[in-house]
């Protein structure tokens, strides 16, 4: 799978809205063709009223220790998986795949995430910039590239059938 990462910085109300419903759009969170439903995985966050997870999320990024310009609010996180696995990609397997990233990318952060059934199946994850005890939940491109390596094990171990969405991770960029 591919992971792709988007920082947000602007802590207006009107750019947070617009990230929250495109992610949760209806259209894009249904698949009628395979029958499949909108799938939504939340942590640290209350309700299904989206509106109120903007304000939720407001809320997390006003209790921020230290304010800075260039502080990022939100990161909108994408994992997306290969064509060819879609028919294998179940309600289950994604579930599991969403609260696995949600748990172990950033452990203390608000996080949503909703399932795309597009051409090729992704999620999209939406997490705050500061963990619920107001600390920046930042990490390093070492890091990160280290989590990305742990979520393809996680794959290649549990789901070793997702064969067709298998990247290494771990090689270095050419």
């Amino acid at each position: 799978m591919i992971v792709k990462t988007i920082s947000h910085t602007s802590t207006k109300r009107v750019n947070i809205e617009k990230l929250i419903h495109y992610v949760f759009d209806p259209k894009k969170m249904e698949h009628d063709h395979l029958g499949r439903k909108s799938l939504t995985v939340k942590k640290y966050i209350r309700g299904y009223d989206i509106d109120k997870w903007i304000d939720q999320l407001i809320e997390n990024d006003d209790k921020r220790s230290f304010n800075h310009s260039k502080r990022t609010v939100l990161r909108h996180e994408i994992i997306s998986f290969a064509p060819q696995d879609n028919k294998l990609l179940t309600r289950d397997i994604l579930k599991d795949f969403s609260k696995y990233y949600l748990h172990h990318r950033s452990p203390k952060s608000i996080g949503v995430c909703g399932v795309h059934y597009d051409e090729a199946i992704h999620i999209h994850f939406i997490i705050s910039g500061i963990g619920i005890d107001g600390k920046s939940t930042r990490i390093s491109r070492q890091q990160f590239k280290e989590f990305k390596i742990k979520l393809q094990e996680f794959q290649h171990q549990k789901y070793p059938q997702l064969s067709h969405s298998i990247v290494d991770h771990a090689k270095k960029k050419v």
